[in-house]
């Protein structure tokens, strides 16, 4: 990131605004375009599900499903570069270290592109087995489906990489509304595609995964447009020096996102092999529903980043009052939204779920799902945050500890544990007491590390 984006006037503004504005107030401003972009993403998934279930076939819907586990470890990827590289950005602007900021914008976006491209390249050659590897072996229809979306889905790695990268790094820098505009332009593509290439050009199935690679293409185009306008990345990339301590931050700062992410992703593969033994409409109704769920729960966590840059922010400037009181309303509002939405979704389960579905033992099984999880959904709101916070001051492994225990510590043991005593329905239950374990963690290591941090 070039010196003049980050000394004009602009920047100056962002970095008074969150050190000086009232804190409620800063916390809507800043979290409204983060939301947004966290709801692109759950309508770019339920885009395809939505058209792709048109289509009246119940394996399309797993395939999507299945391959939605290996695209999570792409995301995870590029929030391990994103958010290592935007976190310690921020911190770098709120003690006005603007160089340092610039190197670690440039550090970021390089691990991106070439990990991109190395994964794209050896996901195509290893296509068939990780196709297995994901849970696409219920059946042979599955696998086949599974197969096809992949290849054109390995395509959009490298893009989609670079700009989740940029994305992340303009929002922790108090920038969400260009990274959130970037995201919406691309969503939108996605959505006018779909039909297009589904229906009119009859490529079937396989039409929903050309949308999303154009979707991300396009993304990743408008993106670098808008950060262009101020800053010039590329013509830095010669003169970093990867030195210890910064890749140590980059990495290290991104980790409990990467750690959370790919957590999540492993536990999916699992669980879909798991619950394989159960049929392809098994895994389609855990599609459906988590998808509907996405809806509540991505705003929430949208709102809970908006108190990343906040956090970081001051804290880097040692405003630690302020640090604590984002931290308060944070937890306060999202808490709130969740208790709502869950008895909005608990009463309609069986309405939204018929939304995407006419296979009655996918409705039935989707709606139990759905409402189970709804019970312990609100946990979600101090949960998300709490890791959020360990991250931004710095407390990166027990931020981790905190990301990964919901989809990993606890979830993939009792994956294994409620399936086999349980069966079908262990798998029903695994999610909401994963959740609630997950919540009592994160509540006793912040209270026992929250006030040693100032």
């Amino acid at each position: 990131m070039s010196s003049d984006y980050l000394n004009n006037n602009k920047e100056s503004e962002i970095r008074y605004e969150i050190l000086t504005k009232p804190i409620f107030r800063l916390l809507i401003k800043k979290a409204v375009p983060t939301i947004i972009g966290m709801l692109v993403t759950v309508i770019y998934n339920l885009t395809d599900t939505f058209f792709v279930s048109l289509l009246d076939n119940s394996s399309m819907i797993a395939a999507i499903g299945v391959v939605f586990s290996f695209l999570s470890i792409i995301q995870a990827i590029g929030f391990w570069f994103g958010y290592g590289s935007g976190n310690i950005m921020s911190k770098k602007i709120g003690e006005k270290n603007t160089e340092e900021a610039e190197i670690f914008s440039t550090i970021g976006i390089i691990f991106a592109i070439v990990s991109g491209i190395l994964i794209a390249i050896f996901s195509r050659i290893y296509v068939l087995p990780l196709s297995r590897v994901l849970g696409g072996f219920a059946s042979n229809e599955l696998f086949i489906f599974t197969v096809e979306y992949l290849k054109v889905i390995i395509i959009s790695i490298p893009f989609s990489l670079y700009a989740i990268t940029i994305y992340n790094q303009l929002r922790l820098c108090g920038n969400a509304k260009d990274g959130m505009i970037g995201l919406l332009i691309g969503m939108v593509v996605n959505l006018i595609f779909d039909p297009i290439f589904i229906f009119s050009l009859e490529y079937g199935f396989v039409g929903s995964a050309y949308a999303t690679l154009i979707g991300h293409i396009i993304a990743c185009i408008t993106l670098t447009i808008l950060a262009g306008k101020k800053r010039n990345t590329f013509s830095k990339m010669k003169k970093i020096k990867f030195t210890k301590s910064r890749i140590y931050h980059v990495l290290l700062g991104g980790i409990p996102n990467f750690a959370r992410q790919s957590i999540t992703s492993i536990s999916l593969i699992l669980l879909n092999t798991v619950s394989a033994q159960y049929g392809d409409s098994m895994i389609a109704s855990m599609t459906i529903s988590t998808r509907i769920l996405a809806f509540a729960q991505m705003i929430a966590i949208g709102w809970c980043q908006g108190f990343q840059p906040i956090c970081a922010m001051n804290y880097g400037a040692k405003q630690y009052e302020r640090v604590k009181k984002a931290f308060n309303y944070t937890v306060f509002v999202g808490t709130i939204f969740l208790v709502i939405s869950s008895l909005i979704l608990f009463i309609y389960a069986q309405d939204l779920i018929g939304i995407m579905t006419s296979d009655n033992e996918v409705l039935m099984m989707g709606s139990h799902i759905l409402r189970l999880q709804c019970i312990v959904m609100p946990l979600l709101g101090y949960y998300a945050v709490s890791g959020m916070y360990m991250q931004n001051i710095g407390k990166y492994f027990i931020a981790m500890i905190i990301t990964i225990s919901r989809q990993g510590i606890f979830f993939i043991p009792l994956l294994y544990i409620m399936s086999e005593i349980f069966g079908k329905n262990g798998i029903y239950l695994l999610q909401p007491i994963s959740d609630t374990m997950s919540f009592i963690l994160a509540f006793i290591l912040v209270k026992k590390y929250k006030d040693d941090s100032y």
